[in-house]
């Protein structure tokens, strides 16, 4: 990274021009000549710069460990040429990932705020939904991600926030885009709900109103009801048995 920087201008311009899409500068095989001789100084600093821009795209948690622990003289230099350069291209990529991933998903939707640098994922379960808030920083990939809560059903606070602490090291620490995060936290939230049966007074894991699963079990049929259901139950029905098997609760 270091050699990486004393190669790179601080300022991209290409011919006179400044370069504004940071993504499409050409690679090795490009500078390349047609009798393999050496690339030009010019040149050098072009490869420079998409090395870089390749090494945010793949292995930002490589770049992101550098920059944090680099003097604060170089990483202030390293930040500024990202937020000018890289950022707008990465972010402009990022969400392309999302809208292309739309249609990978079934019961979970993923929004994209292009103007706050937000990725809402919201998943839907019965008639009930829980919310997921990506932001990226303003000099993303260098920053730290922000992973905030929106609403949750069905699951405790504590599992709540170990999923969120799960996706925000993954962010942070992990090579993968904000899509691979988010799948990451769909797979926990769909094996929390997993084999749950619904109940079978109002057939709906997640009760309209409470929003809390089946909880309560007949000592019998060892059916799951929701607390609420039932209590409905026993008042209309005005007996206390087990809405499926009849028995006495």
């Amino acid at each position: 990274m270091d050699t990486l920087f004393h190669i790179m201008p601080m300022k991209l311009s290409e011919n006179g021009a400044s370069i504004t899409d940071f993504g499409s500068l050409p690679n090795l095989r490009c500078l390349m000549t047609n009798d393999d001789n050496l690339i030009e100084g010019n040149e050098m600093h072009l490869l420079a710069c998409s090395v870089y821009h390749s090494l945010l795209k793949h292995l930002p948690a490589l770049v992101r460990s550098w920059w944090n622990l680099a003097e604060k003289k170089v990483a202030n230099v390293v930040e500024k040429f990202t937020c000018n350069y890289a950022t707008p291209t990465l972010w402009a990529e990022e969400v392309k990932s999302v809208q292309d991933s739309k249609a990978t998903f079934d019961n979970m939707v993923i929004k994209v705020r292009p103007s706050v640098r937000e990725v809402v994922a919201i998943y839907t379960i019965d008639e009930g939904s829980m919310e997921l808030v990506v932001q990226l920083p303003s000099n993303f990939p260098l920053g730290p991600v922000i992973v905030d809560s929106g609403k949750k059903v069905g699951v405790t606070t504590s599992q709540w926030r170990t999923w969120m602490l799960q996706l925000t090291t993954f962010l942070q620490h992990q090579n993968g885009s904000v899509v691979d995060g988010l799948t990451l936290w769909k797979k926990n939230v769909d094996r929390r709900f997993e084999g749950v049966e619904e109940c079978y007074i109002c057939f709906f894991i997640l009760h309209g109103s409470t929003y809390q699963m089946p909880k309560v079990g007949c000592p019998t049929c060892k059916k799951k009801f929701h607390s609420a259901c039932l209590y409905k139950w026993f008042s209309t029905s005005q007996n206390s048995t087990c809405p499926l098997c009849r028995n006495l609760f």
